[in-house]
């Protein structure tokens, strides 16, 4: 790497490293202020009200780690410019593209680490700030399972939204049974239980299907239906959490298991591509954020961040929509919902960078 690269580099790393520093400065004294009423109301122990947000800081900050990107850039090119040093550099014959060169050299780096974290690091933390939360809020809690999956040997697959591990309670169930190989019947009920060797459903409908996928008959459940499931096999239960508590290949298999299951499973496709395209955001913000900053070099300090504010407010607000919008179905493709803002992004920075070049 020639001197320029490396001086680029070290400006770029200085300021990315402050902003990332700053913003988790932010995100803890926020979830410290967040979980006041933890401390003062509830007289929960301080030690632990300190743990649970420092497990809950590396999600949060995974989201942050863009906007870090972007500020870090700004500053270091923005300082850059205002001393003329950009100027002096493309007046020497090195072209704003070489320029760039450390700059995404170092986006990418910080993509990578960004990548890493939200696979290794925060789906334990937040786990295990998860399991604390749930153990503050006593028994029911604890044992009120949310999403859960039971199966039996023969193929019939459980669903609840809610599973008393206590009472045996189960709540909005659905239940996958194979008949006759290629025959598939589907049980919606609001209410069951579990009573021994048998699962009791409560006030629904049954629908048998085809090979094809034809509903061929239906039937209305009055009063109370047996089916048989083993108690042994009632505490051997799987229960969904949270995608922010999820690595990639985890939330491959929930969408495995409710394609399986029957279930829509939309919403954990598009978690799962968010999951991917969050740390491209933070080289398509470094990028978006170098333009800028060339762009208007001689600009004061606050135009530039009022520009990354501009940014990063329209950023996340798109972001919103999106996954919003593809965990309803509403964009059918949740490749597109994940991957709109930054494409929007990046086509931006493109046409930006042309018109700085001319």
């Amino acid at each position: 790497m020639r001197l320029i690269d490396k001086y680029i580099a070290s400006m770029v790393a200085m300021f990315v490293i402050a902003a990332v520093f700053s913003f988790a400065v932010l995100i803890v004294c926020n979830n410290f202020y967040a979980s006041s009423e933890l401390l003062f109301k509830k007289d929960i122990p301080f030690k632990l009200v300190a743990m649970i947000n420092l497990l809950d800081a590396p999600a949060t900050i995974v989201l942050s780690l863009p906007v870090a990107s972007l500020f870090g850039v700004m500053l270091a090119i923005g300082q850059l410019g205002r001393s003329s040093e950009i100027t002096a550099m493309r007046c020497g014959g090195i072209s704003l593209l070489r320029i760039m060169v450390p700059v995404l050299f170092l986006s990418v780096l910080l993509s990578v680490m960004t990548y890493y974290m939200d696979e290794r690091l925060v789906p334990i933390a937040s786990e295990k700030a998860h399991d604390l939360k749930k153990a503050l809020e006593g028994d029911k809690a604890v044992h009120l399972k949310q999403d859960v999956f039971l199966r039996n040997d023969s193929g019939m697959i459980i669903y609840a939204a809610s599973f008393d591990t206590n009472t045996k309670a189960l709540n909005r169930i659905q239940v996958l049974e194979r008949e006759n190989k290629d025959w598939i019947r589907i049980t919606n009920a609001y209410n069951g239980r579990f009573e021994g060797d048998n699962l009791i459903l409560m006030n629904g409908d049954t629908f048998l299907y085809d090979e094809k996928g034809e509903m061929i008959g239906a039937e209305e459940i009055r009063g109370e239906v047996a089916k048989y499931f083993p108690e042994t096999l009632q505490d051997i239960h799987e229960e969904t959490r949270d995608a922010s508590t999820l690595a990639g290949g985890e939330i491959a298999e929930q969408i495995a298991r409710s394609v399986e299951a029957g279930l829509d499973p939309v919403a954990y496709e598009t978690d799962l591509q968010f999951k991917r395209s969050t740390p491209v955001a933070c080289l398509i913000f470094s990028f978006v954020g170098f333009i800028f900053s060339v762009f208007s070099p001689r600009k004061e300090m606050f135009v530039g961040m009022l520009y990354a504010i501009i940014l990063v407010l329209v950023y996340y607000v798109l972001i919103s929509v999106f996954k919003s919008l593809g965990k309803q179905g509403i964009i059918p493709y949740p490749v597109i919902s994940a991957w709109a803002t930054n494409v929007m992004y990046l086509a931006f920075g493109i046409y930006i960078f042309v018109t700085v070049r001319r």
